[in-house]
């Protein structure tokens, strides 16, 4: 069996694997503990057999690099516990409005009147629906999050958010509400929304929001539910798909300029950089940002683009500034995603192409290497999967593309010129019918399957089975079959164990 050595890639694997494995250390999980005391035995035996000296210390270096991130980010992020009542102050920088309560994000804090560099997260019960912009104070104690604690599945949630605090209140408990300020990002989000809604209804308007910039303030419940379970909440994740649209449009235009490729890496820098901050730079859309930065400057230097090298430098480029985003979900699902196009898409167009399906084996190859490739990792956070899911999004994501590049262009068009505002009619037909058909998929419930719970060392492991079957391993068909069933089989005792814990 030959795997060909990529540094960058295995340190990013060695790395993410130590902050992974960090969080059991610290809560002292005995199972994690053997398994990761398995997985050294492994490359140690592997590195001493074939004299790979130096890159078994690189590996332990990067595992011992994650574990020290993890502790680091996650001593950074926690703040002491405040029991008693303080005065807090912020500005609400997103809202979420429920029936029985509100949920707000506040930022530029102020607690007893000292500035504060992070964010508070904050639930209001009562009618308030107060608006984004506005400055408010309340007096209630501040309850940490703890995100060594392994019954809180809410901390990663709270850490993308940099809200280290989070506080319980009813609308009473709040002394003042101000008029403050938006900033220029919000502002340009809420204005496209605004736009929007003297074109369409008010949750067509959210809903095209969200698909552009990612922001799900103004969502209908049960729209974003529909999605969810339907398997294409992806859809309304700011993603590789918007950064691939914007580059091949602004790309098409510098072709036509004849501009110097470097000159060509600037221009493509600036707008897709403003749009990540639009989107507030969600993980999902800062990996394809750097991804498609790599790829430029790769031609730039005319250098050859690597894949696997490339969505490791991504991930290691992000968990050094956000390492406990490494337990988020929205993460790993975005470079999982890419991970199994890359080793599945192939042998799954290849079935496809077998059995006569050749003019759509490429789409539907891709399509299954992502639902198939997700499954491990899904098994994790959900408790059921919607089978009907590779069907509509081999039919939705098509139209959702087409969908977005229109949104692009009618959008601006319709601002110039409102007597086109007709054109828009259209794209929300598109919307709607990718929609409609997320709602049908999600209440079908005789296309919910049940998922065991395995673990997460049952989906590393499945994920480095998936990658010893790809083309990245060169070996024999009997050897492959035999690393990766056996790989398999850890990877099921190990769940089972879970299991039974």
């Amino acid at each position: 069996m030959k795997i060909n050595y990529r540094p960058i890639f295995y340190f990013a694997v060695m790395f993410i694997f130590g902050l992974l494995m960090a969080k059991y250390f610290v809560n002292i999980s005995i199972l994690h503990i053997i398994f990761v005391a398995l997985v050294f035995a492994t490359i140690i035996f592997i590195c001493i057999k074939y004299k790979f000296f130096k890159r078994l210390i690189i590996l332990s270096l990067a595992f011992l690099i994650g574990v020290f991130y993890f502790i680091a980010g996650a001593n950074i992020f926690m703040q002491e516990e405040i029991t008693e009542n303080c005065l807090v102050s912020g500005r609400i920088k997103s809202a979420n409005y429920y029936q029985n309560y509100d949920s707000y994000i506040l930022d530029d804090v102020k607690i007893n009147g000292e500035n504060k560099n992070f964010s508070i997260s904050l639930m209001v019960y009562g009618e308030t629906d107060i608006d984004i912009g506005s400055v408010i104070t309340f007096s209630d104690r501040l309850e940490a999050v703890d995100v060594f604690d392994e019954d809180d599945e809410y901390s990663t949630y709270y850490y993308k958010l940099n809200a280290p605090y989070k506080s319980y209140i009813n609308y009473e408990n709040i002394t003042s509400i101000e008029n403050g300020y938006i900033k220029l990002g919000e502002s340009i989000v809420q204005s496209f929304y605004e736009y929007l809604s003297t074109v369409c209804d008010e949750d067509m308007a959210g809903f095209i929001t969200c698909v552009i910039f990612g922001d799900k303030t103004n969502v209908a419940p049960d729209i974003e539910s529909a999605y969810l379970e339907s398997g294409m909440s992806h859809l309304l994740a700011v993603s590789g798909m918007h950064i691939v649209i914007l580059v091949s449009i602004i790309t098409y235009f510098l072709n036509k300029l004849r501009t110097k490729k470097w000159i060509n890496f600037l221009i493509i820098l600036l707008p897709l950089t403003f749009f990540t901050y639009l989107c507030d730079f969600a993980p999902s859309i800062v990996r394809a940002l750097i991804m498609s930065l790599v790829f430029s400057f790769g031609e730039v230097l005319g250098k050859k683009y690597d894949r696997l090298n490339s969505i490791a430098l991504c991930a290691m480029m992000i968990l050094c500034v956000k390492p406990l985003y490494v337990f988020d979900y929205g993460f790993l699902l975005s470079f999982l995603c890419i991970f199994c196009i890359f080793t599945l898409t192939k042998p799954c167009t290849k079935m496809f192409q077998k059995i006569g399906a050749r003019k759509l084996s490429s789409a539907l190859g891709l399509t299954l290497s992502v639902q198939l490739g997700l499954i491990p990792v899904l098994m994790t956070i959900s408790e059921n999967f919607n089978i009907l899911s590779f069907l509509v999004n081999l039919i939705c994501v098509p139209l959702f593309e087409f969908a977005f590049v229109l949104t692009l262009v009618v959008v601006p068009l319709c601002a110039l010129l409102p007597f086109l505002s007709f054109l828009f009619t259209f794209v929300q037909f598109i919307y709607f019918l990718v929609s409609q058909l997320a709602s049908v998929a999600s209440g079908i419930m005789w296309a919910y399957i049940p998922l065991i719970n395995f673990g997460d060392i049952f989906a590393i492991s499945s994920y480095t089975g998936i990658f010893c079957a790809s083309g990245y391993v060169k070996a024999p068909p009997k050897t492959k079959t035999i690393v990766v069933s056996l790989i398999f089989l850890f990877a099921i005792i190990f769940g089972g164990a879970m299991l039974l814990i």
